[in-house]
């Protein structure tokens, strides 16, 4: 990976940007910062609500909130604040991009529900992940018997009205082969924005605004600014789902309606320095160089707002 300092001077150089020394490190302090790793732990750790996740290697993150818990958040963040249970009565065929499968909990847990409450219901779901973790935990009962089917058959299954497909690799090129797919709900969960920001970028959310149907709802349990700033750019609305394991909620997104955000969060999106975008445009940078170049838009939008 390239250096940090190095990128920095480039990024500097391509944009020009001229900083003085003190504003650099408070830019390299907060990169590394971002970098770190939240949960000092490896491998399979037990959650709040007695179900296992595991801890990535590669991003220091858990899968799930290990406070909330594994199965609380898939319902708590997902499924129950998306309200597909309602909405989804109006439709023959459900089509479902799961962005981040991860160890399969939301998938499973999604399909569990809406064939108890739509036993009739075609789903019909594709996933993107970069690469499958081993000695994935099984969610108990229900949960776990769908979690297992799914992992027995990758990539694909298909029976009982339900059809899926794992799309293994860059979710940056996968999404590619899915404009126009139609989807009507999207479950957006990779790792924290600041550790994967390759997959919230503006460039990847457009993506995936061109795969969705005109009446789809994005739903994922961040509520970063950058990322709401994005799909605000894009032409969706906003609204806030409520807290679950942590003080902030999440972002529920559509591109018909209204936004439902309380007016102090839209106007941060206005007036915050850090509501800014990440940017990828040709979906193939560094997620170091996608978050340096922009921690350099908010120290210029810094400058312009507040100048010393």
């Amino acid at each position: 990976m390239q250096n940090l300092e190095e990128l920095l001077e480039e990024l500097l150089l391509e944009l020009k940007i001229d900083l003085p020394k003190e504003r650099r490190d408070r830019v390299i302090k907060d990169i590394q910062a971002w970098l770190y790793p939240s949960l000092q732990a490896k491998g399979r750790v037990l959650t709040e609500d007695g179900t296992f996740t595991l801890v990535s290697d590669e991003y220091g993150e858990p899968y799930h909130s290990v406070y909330a818990g594994a199965l609380t958040e898939c319902l708590e963040k997902f499924i129950k604040p998306s309200r597909v249970l309602d909405w989804a009565k109006n439709l023959q065929e459900l089509r479902v991009l799961d962005v981040g499968f991860g160890l399969g909990y939301n998938l499973s847990v999604l399909i569990v529900q809406l064939r108890e409450k739509y036993p009739n219901l075609r789903i019909k779901a594709i996933s993107l992940e970069k690469r499958l973790q081993k000695d994935i935990p099984l969610l108990p009962g229900k949960y776990g018997e769908i979690q297992k089917l799914l992992l027995e058959n990758l990539p694909s299954f298909e029976a009982d009205c339900i059809s899926w497909r794992l799309l293994l690799g860059d979710a940056r090129e996968s999404i590619k082969d899915l404009s126009g797919f139609g989807f009507h709900l999207v479950l957006h969960d990779p790792f924290s924005p600041y550790k994967n920001p390759e997959l919230w970028s503006y460039h990847f959310l457009q993506k995936i605004k061109e795969s969705m149907h005109e009446e789809g709802t994005w739903i994922s349990y961040s509520a970063s600014l950058p990322v709401r700033k994005a799909l605000k750019e894009l032409g969706f609305y906003l609204e806030g789902t409520n807290p679950v394991g942590r003080k902030k909620g999440g972002t529920l997104a559509r591109l018909k309606g209204k936004d439902l955000l309380p007016d102090d969060e839209l106007r941060k999106l206005d007036t915050s320095p850090y509501a800014v975008p990440f940017l990828d445009p040709d979906l193939k940078d560094s997620p170091l160089r996608i978050l340096v170049r922009y921690r350099l838009h908010v120290e210029v939008r810094c400058l312009k707002m507040f100048p010393c």
